[in-house]
């Protein structure tokens, strides 16, 4: 799990054209450009975090929706509002269902940015938690009845981490001191924690050290892929198996965050088929290709450098994968970079004057949207990196582009 990386494959230099970027913005006074799609943005605004709906026509913000979890079809969102659980429709802004919690609880963190997470891959379960100083409490929850199937009541600080799809086996971070922890299983029918520690099959390691960026689940739920970085060592792709009580730790190229701000700067992209992990760092330029194809062997086939380092805004959602897992677009150390996914080798870049912090695409595959670290937004052509247009909706402080949807 820990330790050096011991190679470093197939280093490639940058070598690509600049296109010809499109002026810097739309006339105030014109006709508005773009394609109408509608982005779910993460923002913080006026003290409140919430998701703010804009029309990428209009340039408007046409709802606003409570931050929460949202299922993988996006048909329900998940918030805690005061001491109540509230099922959102993230189409119309509704309330479909309230859920009166029995004190204070929180959703547990998708991503070291802030959005929410505690749900299971197929969305049928969340969990959410409280830790009072001396104990932790859990609430699993049924989200098809929308009732309390489990409570949870543990000694010391613990953290969700995953919930499997049968509901069956929570996958918790135990905390030890302010540095290492384990990864625990606790079984729900059994309500008991098992009392084997949830280890690294490469090494037989028990305890980890890290912090957690984001994480990213396979699409039929039996594995969970979340981005590690440490302060003064490699990162690394922890890679959770949810059906039992093991794990994989891949390490990456890379220094520690106490380096450089640099080395926290990781987001992932999967394959639809699940086949294939990518971990991107635009600001150090590096990327890493992972064969997630088994469950049991997962690793690390080859890394390489796209370009020199830099101080690009680069945040947990700044990669995108098409449809067909040929073309991987990520924020580099400044603008966008096209990658083949067959070479690993830069194909364009577009946007070099901009500092990219979220990318979203579209569901055709067809336009790129990335917002940038003062937020604005510009539309691009995903086949020819043409920018659109650009706007800066005055959103608020965005955490991160969740989702593109169709006008």
């Amino acid at each position: 799990m820990g330790g050096e990386v011991k190679s470093m494959r197939n280093i490639v230099g940058l070598v690509c054209v600049a296109l010809v970027i499109a002026a810097c913005g739309a006339n105030p006074g014109g006709p508005k450009a773009g394609s109408g799609a509608k982005l779910y943005e993460a923002v913080v605004s006026n003290n409140a975090r919430q998701i703010q709906v804009i029309d990428s026509k209009t340039h408007t913000v046409e709802r606003r929706l409570p931050l929460g979890a949202p299922s993988s079809d996006w048909k329900h969102l998940y918030s805690i509002i005061g001491a109540s659980l509230v099922d959102t429709d993230p189409q119309s802004g509704d309330t479909i269902n309230t859920l009166l919690l029995p004190g204070s609880y929180q959703m547990p963190l998708a991503t070291n940015t802030g959005l929410p997470g505690g749900l299971s891959q197929d969305g049928h379960w969340l969990v959410v938690q409280a830790f009072d100083g001396t104990t932790t409490r859990m609430l699993i929850i049924d989200t098809t009845s929308f009732k309390i199937a489990d409570r949870i009541d543990l000694a010391g600080r613990f953290n969700f981490d995953a919930v499997s799809d049968d509901g069956q086996r929570l996958y918790l971070i135990q905390y030890l001191n302010g540095k290492e922890y384990y990864v625990r299983l606790y079984d729900v029918p059994g309500h008991s924690l098992d009392a084997n520690i949830v280890v690294d099959k490469s090494d037989g390691n028990q305890a980890m050290a890290g912090l957690r960026l984001s994480g990213i689940s396979a699409p039929d739920g039996s594995m969970l892929f979340s981005m590690y970085v440490r302060e003064n060592d490699s990162p690394f792709i922890h890679a959770l198996n949810l059906t039992g009580p093991f794990a994989f730790c891949l390490d990456l190229p890379g220094g520690g965050y106490k380096q450089g701000d640099a080395a926290m700067h990781w987001s992932l992209a999967l394959r639809h088929d699940g086949s294939r992990l990518y971990a991107v760092n635009g600001a150090t330029g590096t990327v890493a290709e992972l064969d997630t194809s088994s469950q049991f062997s997962p690793q690390v086939l080859r890394t390489v450098t796209i370009g020199a380092a830099g101080s690009g805004a680069a945040g947990a959602t700044a990669t995108v994968l098409t449809a067909d897992g040929k073309i991987l677009v990520t924020a580099g150390s400044s603008g966008l970079v096209w990658i083949d996914t067959s070479t690993l080798k830069p194909k364009m870049q577009a946007l070099t004057e901009w500092r990219v912090s979220s990318l979203g695409l579209s569901p055709d595959g067809g336009t790129l949207f990335a917002v940038n670290d003062g937020g604005q937004v510009a539309e691009i052509s995903m086949s020819s990196g043409a920018v659109a247009g650009r706007f800066d909706p005055s959103a608020g402080t965005v955490i991160a582009l969740m989702r593109v949807a169709s006008a």
